[in-house]
């Protein structure tokens, strides 16, 4: 695994905030299950659920599938840059 990668998705979920809560640390728990379920490398479409998924278990809301979408192209464009 490379803590770079970590790191730098750690921030970029965060930054996407996709709650908007005014501390977003206040999401902390569902980055760390979604950083998690990254990392599993399953379907884009399972990806997108399982976000999903994560969001509506703890907010009873979740993040447009088009809104996960865009998170994920920079996941990957995340990957590729940190060279895993």
């Amino acid at each position: 695994m490379n803590a770079v990668f970590n790191i730098e998705l750690y921030k970029l979920l965060a930054d996407w905030n996709p709650m908007h809560f005014e501390d977003p640390t206040m999401g902390d728990h569902e980055i760390y299950d979604c950083m998690d379920l990254i990392h599993q490398k399953k379907s884009r479409e399972e990806t997108i659920e399982g976000i999903q998924s994560i969001y509506r278990y703890a907010f009873d809301s979740a993040p447009a599938e088009a809104d996960v979408n865009r998170v994920l192209d920079r996941v990957e464009l995340l990957n590729q840059t940190c060279e895993l």
